[in-house]
Order: structure tokens, then C-alpha cells, then sequence
């Protein structure tokens, strides 16, 4: 009997070591994630646990399964497939009909990398893509499940049918980006939490809210501090108290910019930095953060001020909880406008 379930973590739980703990030689096993480099951070946890990658597992970017593994192998001699188009779809395109190819590619071959998964529909291929998978696969994982989006999402729940395990892991509140957009589709996917839960209960996925739901990354001080002005539940393994210490002292700022231990991190352009710093979302995966230094754009430390970070915009709030939950020790907050 094949299971198919849902893990909801919360960060620095240890899903990625779920996912690798449950991998042997006997199995056939897929795993599918969102970017490079969660690809590559899979990759050397599989290398590290066999000494090898195996042969009988396979890791894949979101798109490379998509493209390579699911519409190819059916669709490159009939459209002559040059490969995936990653830049939005040309504006005229949003217009043509569902039943026009024009949609879903380009006239040299370059399919629209947000309707992949639409342009499976549209060819009636899903039956075919998932006895293509029944055929080479026996456990299905993917990880950041919080990233799919759009026709993505859809496509992944229809693949979910096929005869074998699915496991999806991922944490609802580090939805910081999604595989692709198109105009409305699912364009409320990741605004009710309970809703979601029900997106994945339709298709007869079991929900898991425990198994991941403590962090062994974060301390409770960090732990507390992200769930009483977050509003996002997250506890910890962990017993220490570390330190979360507001910086106003430009004096007491400088040396905390010039240590390279202290990771600095900021709302967005990161590479226009005087100092080496990473942006909020894009440091989602990363852990090897001990001390941080979070620096506020204006809107955050407003709310920050008046104890009401919770009215953060939803996005921007998912952001800031990925920069807090890089912390194994101590942080330091600090308003943008003490650099200038």
C-alpha cells in the first residue's frame, strides 16, 4: 500500500535530514526541490550518508524534472523542444486561448517555464507522466513544497495520484517565493494556512504537523521571539538562552559590520552592501549562521518599535522569519538608518 503525506517543518527542524534518513539502496527514489542550490545541499547530504550518489537516486531542480523527465520525452520530436524560456512569457501571450501552443512556447522551440506544467494538461499527458514515474520511481520526496505555485501546484497534486510514496516537506511560513505565476492561477494558494492543508486533503495526502516542529538550529530565545511577534509557531530542542539585542549606538554597530562571523542580513540588495550581506529570503536553506545582524528596512522597524511586527506584509513577514531562524546564537537587530 503506497503513503502519501505532508510534513509542515518549521525551520531548522531537520527536514532535509528527514528526507535523506529515509533513503536506502533497495528503492528507487526521486527527489525533487525548488533551487540549485537545495539540489546541490541534497546531493552532498546523499554523497555524505553513502559515500557515493547512488545509482537509484535521482535529485532534480523543480524544472529539470518537469522538463526533462516529464514533458520531453513525449513532446521534443513533435515541437522540435529547444529548451525552457525562464523570463516572463511575451505580454501577448496572456491573450491567446488555452487550446493555442502559441501559450506555452515560443516560435523556436523555447517553452514558457510557467506553463510546463499547463502545457501537460493541454496535451493530455498527465496520465502518460505518471506511468512514466510509476515505471522508474518508487518514493517520491519533494522538499520546499511551499515553493510550487500556479499550474505547478496543480500539476504536482494531479502526479500525487500515481500508484507509488509521496513525501512532500516544506514550512507555510518560509513561502518567500513560488516556481512560477500566470496572471491568477492559484493566486491565493499560501493566504489561509488551513486552506492550504485542505489543498493537499483533497487529493488524499496526510497532514504531519509534529514530527517537524521543533528546531534544533534556533534557541528558545529565538524560538519565542519569532512566535510571540511573528505569530508563527516554532519551538526548540534546545535548552540555552542566547541574546536578540537591539543596536542604536553607531559606535556599538561598526565593529558588528566589520566581523565576518556576524552574518549580516537585509531586506533586499544585498550585492549594493559596503559590507558583505546576504537578503532576508534568499538566505532560506543556509546553516552555518552563528551570531546575525538583521538590519530593518523603515516599515519593519516602525512596526518593530510599536511591538506589532504581525502587521507586516505577508511576504515581507515570511522574509523576516527566514532571517531570524538563520540564528544558532545571538542577534542583533538594527534599523537601516543607522548605516547612512
Amino acid at each position: 500500500m503506497v503513503d502519501k503525506k505532508l510534513i509542515l517543518a518549521v525551520a531548522g527542524s531537520g527536514k532535509t535530514t528527514n528526507l535523506i534518513d529515509k533513503l536506502n539502496l533497495d528503492k528507487r527514489f526521486y527527489l525533487v526541490t525548488y533551487t540549485i542550490t537545495s539540489a546541490s545541499l541534497i546531493r552532498y547530504r546523499i554523497i555524505k550518508k553513502f559515500g557515493y550518489l547512488p545509482n537509484n537516486i535521482q535529485v532534480f531542480t523543480y524544472f529539470n524534472f518537469l522538463y526533462n523527465f516529464c514533458v520531453k520525452p513525449f513532446l521534443f520530436f513533435k515541437y522540435n523542444l529547444k529548451g525552457i524560456y525562464l523570463e516572463n512569457p511575451p505580454e501577448q501571450t496572456n491573450y491567446f486561448k488555452n487550446s493555442d501552443i502559441r501559450k506555452y512556447m515560443s516560435k523556436n522551440g523555447y517553452v514558457y517555464h510557467n506553463r510546463l506544467a499547463k502545457l501537460i494538461e493541454f496535451e493530455n499527458l498527465i496520465e502518460d507522466v505518471k506511468l512514466r514515474l510509476e515505471k522508474f520511481c518508487d518514493y517520491f520526496y519533494y522538499d520546499e513544497v511551499q515553493d510550487l505555485g500556479s499550474h505547478d501546484f496543480n500539476f504536482i497534486m494531479e502526479l500525487s495520484k500515481s500508484n507509488l510514496n509521496f513525501l512532500f516537506v516544506g514550512d507555510f511560513y518560509q513561502h518567500t517565493y513560488v516556481t512560477s505565476f500566470d496572471r491568477n492561477v492559484n493566486v491565493n494558494l499560501h493566504k489561509d494556512f488551513y486552506k492550504y492543508l485542505k489543498r493537499f486533503e483533497a487529493y488524499d495526502i496526510k497532514i504531519d504537523l509534529k514530527t517537524l516542529s521543533n528546531s534544533w538550529r534556533c534557541s528558545p530565545t529565538i524560538c519565542n521571539y519569532i512566535t510571540d511577534n511573528l505569530d508563527i509557531n516554532i519551538g526548540s530542542h534546545r535548552t540555552d538562552q542566547t541574546k536578540i539585542t537591539l543596536i542604536e549606538d553607531k559606535q556599538k554597530l561598526i565593529p558588528i559590520l566589520n566581523n565576518n562571523n556576524i552574518i549580516k542580513l537585509v531586506y533586499n540588495n544585498a550585492n549594493k552592501r559596503d559590507f558583505k550581506a546576504k537578503n532576508w529570503g534568499e538566505c532560506k536553506g543556509e546553516d552555518d549562521f552563528i551570531d546575525t545582524c538583521i538590519i530593518m528596512n523603515t516599515t519593519t522597524y516602525n512596526l518593530y518599535k510599536k511591538d506589532n511586527l504581525k502587521k507586516l506584509a505577508k511576504r515581507t513577514k515570511n522574509k523576516l522569519y527566514v532571517a531570524l531562524s538563520r540564528t544558532r546564537g545571538n542577534c542583533y537587530l538594527v534599523n537601516e538608518k543607522l548605516l547612512k
